[in-house]
């Protein structure tokens, strides 16, 4: 990358005209074509500094606003998991939105990954009904309580919510 003080110093030889486009090209150690496109953003511009990018990087998929209807759920339901967010999404913006997408918008807005305590199974109501159905056929003295301390896969499956 070639300095602004380089091109500015480029610049004012030329315009004192006493040295050639080369040799002034040679002092300043760049290339003659660097010297004229430096000439022609100054006299456009009125510097020779290139501009900079608006956005660099690939477009967001979510607009700001939708971006901000994820946040403001987020502190509506904090224990919302990331696929639930997904769904709503769906139904509410008509917006099919991938979970890294939804992930990387609240990592964006400075939210951590909340450690949840359930599983999203079984905070299901038609998954909550079947079981109620199924274990409605036996009477109560015929159930156990265990303690819920033991390794179970479904529940350490989701613990960090993705």
């Amino acid at each position: 990358k070639i300095s602004d003080d380089a091109k500015h110093i480029g610049l004012r030889l030329l315009a004192r005209g006493r040295d050639t486009r080369d040799e002034i090209a040679e002092i300043c150690d760049f290339s003659t074509r660097t010297l004229y496109r430096a000439r022609a953003r100054h006299r456009q511009t009125g510097t020779v500094a290139r501009a900079r990018r608006r956005n660099p990087g690939r477009p967001r998929i979510l607009a700001v606003s939708d971006a901000n209807y994820l946040l403001q759920l987020a502190k509506h339901k904090p224990t919302t998991f990331l696929d639930e967010y997904q769904q709503y999404m769906e139904k509410y913006r008509h917006l099919p939105v991938s979970i890294t997408t939804i992930h990387r918008t609240f990592e964006r807005a400075g939210l951590n990954v909340k450690r949840v305590q359930r599983m999203a199974s079984e905070r299901d109501p038609l998954q909550a009904g079947i079981f109620l159905h199924r274990i409605a056929q036996y009477p109560a003295h015929y159930l156990v309580s265990t303690d819920e301390m033991s390794k179970d896969d479904r529940i350490y499956a989701r613990l960090w919510g993705r």
